[in-house]
C-alpha cells in the first residue's frame, strides 16, 4: 500500500485578472485528503464511488503520462480518506487529485515535480495552487507557473463554511472575465499589499491583500454579511479576511495574542446573515503539496 496526502484550502487569498488574465493564490489549512493505492488482485468487478472517480482518471493519467497501459493498473484500487467538505472552495477535489498523482508516480518509482503534478491535474479540472509547497500565484486554469513566494508566518485560520453548495465546473459556465477585468486595478493594489507582506513577514499588509480580493470578488459571488464580518474582524485584531472566490467559505486570518475570537463568534452570531453559514472551525495554516506518508 501506498498512502499520500494533500491539505485542504480555506478559499484563497487572492484570485482575480493579474497579468492578463485570472490567476490565484490558495494557502493550505491542516486538514487533509489522504489517497491510497492498494493492489488488488482478486479480478474483482470495481464498483468506483462518484468522489473517485476524478482519482481514477489522474491514477489513468499518471501510467499514461510514464508510457504505462491499460494493463499495468487493471489490479489497484484506489480508497480516498477525506473531510474536507466538497464543493465550499476548500480545495477538496485539487487535494484528492494531488495525493492520488504523487501515490500513483511512487507506485511506479517515479520523482515527479510539483509542476509535474499540477499540469496532470489541471487536465481532470481548474486547479488550486495548494498542489506547491510554497505559496504560488498560478493559472489555475492553464497550468502555469507564474511565481513563487515565501510561506506565511506563523498564523492561523478562522473558517466560516457556507450552505451553498458551489461546483467549480458549473461555476466556470458563466463567463466573468468582463467583471475580473473591471476589478484589475484592485487586484493589482491586492497583490501589491501580498508582495510587501511575503517580503517584510507582515502578516497584516498580507490581510490587507487578501480584504481587497475578498471584497472585490463580491461582484462574482456574493457572500452575506462579508462586509460587516470585515469591519468586526478588524476591529477585533484580525489580520484581514479571504474567501473561497468559486466557493462558498470565509476565513478570518488572525493570531491568538492579538484577536478576541469568542468575542467575534459572540459577535456575528447575533446577525441574521449568520444563518447562512454552517459551523465556524480554526486551522493551522500549513504548507501546501502532496506528502508520501507510507510507501
Amino acid at each position: 500500500m501506498i498512502q499520500a496526502i494533500c491539505p485542504a484550502s480555506c478559499g484563497e487569498l487572492l484570485q482575480g485578472y493579474i497579468y492578463g488574465g485570472e490567476k490565484l493564490i490558495s494557502y493550505g489549512v491542516d486538514l487533509f485528503s489522504k489517497a491510497s493505492l492498494i493492489e488488488d488482485k482478486t479480478k474483482e468487478k470495481k464498483i468506483i464511488p462518484n468522489r473517485y472517480k476524478k482519482a481514477y482518471r489522474i491514477m489513468k493519467e499518471v501510467f499514461k503520462y510514464y508510457d504505462y497501459c491499460e494493463k499495468d493498473y487493471e489490479n489497484i484500487v484506489i480508497k480516498i480518506d477525506s473531510k474536507i467538505p466538497i464543493a465550499k472552495g476548500m480545495a477538496s477535489s485539487t487535494a484528492d487529485l494531488v495525493a492520488t498523482t504523487l501515490a500513483t508516480a511512487t507506485y511506479l518509482n517515479k520523482d515527479i515535480t510539483e509542476m509535474e503534478i499540477a499540469r496532470l491535474c489541471i487536465n481532470i479540472e481548474p486547479t488550486d495552487s495548494t498542489v506547491f509547497s510554497k505559496l504560488t500565484l498560478f493559472d489555475h486554469l492553464k497550468g502555469d507557473f507564474i511565481k513563487e513566494y515565501d510561506n506565511l508566518p506563523d498564523c492561523k485560520v478562522l473558517l466560516l463554511e457556507g450552505k451553498e453548495k458551489i461546483d467549480t465546473i458549473d461555476f466556470r459556465k458563466t463567463d466573468h472575465t468582463e467583471l475580473l477585468i473591471k476589478n484589475k486595478d484592485i487586484m493589482k493594489k491586492s497583490l501589491e499589499h501580498f508582495e510587501k507582506g511575503i517580503k517584510n513577514r507582515d502578516l497584516k499588509e498580507i490581510g490587507r491583500s487578501s480584504t481587497l480580493s475578498a471584497l472585490a470578488n463580491q461582484k462574482i459571488l456574493y457572500k452575506s454579511g462579508l462586509e460587516d464580518m470585515v469591519e468586526i474582524s478588524e476591529k477585533l485584531g484580525a489580520y484581514g479576511v479571504n474567501v473561497g472566490h468559486s466557493g462558498s467559505v470565509i476565513g478570518i486570518l488572525f493570531n491568538d495574542k492579538n484577536m478576541d475570537i469568542e468575542k467575534f463568534k459572540y459577535e456575528i452570531n447575533k446577525k441574521k446573515y449568520i444563518d447562512n453559514y454552517i459551523s465556524f472551525s480554526i486551522y493551522n495554516i500549513v504548507p501546501g503539496g502532496g506528502k508520501i506518508i507510507k510507501a
